[in-house]
């Protein structure tokens, strides 16, 4: 993952975050269908549950081993361990491909895209499935709303910059496959240990899937302008 821009980032990046969109003006339709579509659909569920019985017959399979691998993954990614892996990752990323650029297309693409998703939980208010006093107690309180799940939407848009980071490189296949098990995974998960419905998770999978191409695609065109007003603002300073 490597960048060929200069101390400045002016010269053309070669990593697929900040490659210029092709269809910017369909990415930035088909978000804006997507939070239509799924906030739309997060109204329905809430007053007509229809996911409930599947979500209740994964909760009660009673596969102890699943269980508590489900709730260590739930627990490893709440607000403070996320956030703490959004900043080793973005420093990561910048250290690696040696642009700052490239960093910040890497924090913004997963914060913008996790919290539209987590902005569209407050708009659907759906509630979180009842949950025993016994599982309140290990994965700690759950009194925000339900659609989309915040942990899924983090996750899924963490995979989605992740792979995009590694397109053009030769890690990109296994940028894809702990992608995939990452979004499975926490996906499963939440539905197992009941704090969510599945199509809490289902909708913040959709979610990032449609919003995250124009987020990629409007980073792609904020960073440069904003790497260049910065450079035109240091020999005034001077």
């Amino acid at each position: 993952m490597t960048s060929s821009s200069g101390p400045r980032g002016s010269s053309a990046p070669t990593n697929a975050l900040l490659a210029p969109a092709t269809h910017l003006r369909r990415d930035v339709g088909v978000a804006i269908a997507t939070v239509v579509v799924i906030i739309a659909a997060g109204f329905l569920v809430r007053f007509v549950p229809i996911d409930v019985a599947f979500s209740e017959a994964m909760h009660h399979l009673h596969l102890s081993a699943l269980t508590q691998v489900a709730e260590a993954f739930y627990r490893s990614l709440k607000p403070l361990p996320a956030a703490g892996i959004m900043v080793v990752a973005t420093v990561a990323a910048g250290l690696v491909s040696r642009s700052r650029r490239v960093a910040l297309a890497f924090f913004g693409g997963v914060a913008v895209t996790w919290g539209l998703a987590e902005a569209a939980k407050l708009v659907v208010e759906r509630p979180r499935p009842g949950m025993s006093e016994a599982m309140t107690q290990a994965v700690g309180a759950t009194a925000d709303p339900s659609f989309p799940s915040g942990h899924v939407a983090f996750t899924a848009s963490f995979a989605a910059v992740l792979i995009c980071a590694l397109w053009t490189t030769r890690w990109r296949t296994l940028g894809i496959v702990v992608g995939v098990i990452l979004v499975v995974g926490m996906s499963v998960s939440v539905v197992v240990i009941g704090v969510h419905y599945a199509g809490d998770a289902l909708a913040s999978v959709l979610w990032v899937a449609g919003v995250y191409p124009a987020v990629r695609a409007g980073g792609a065109v904020l960073l440069p302008r904003i790497d260049a007003l910065v450079a035109r603002r240091r020999p005034a300073r001077r």
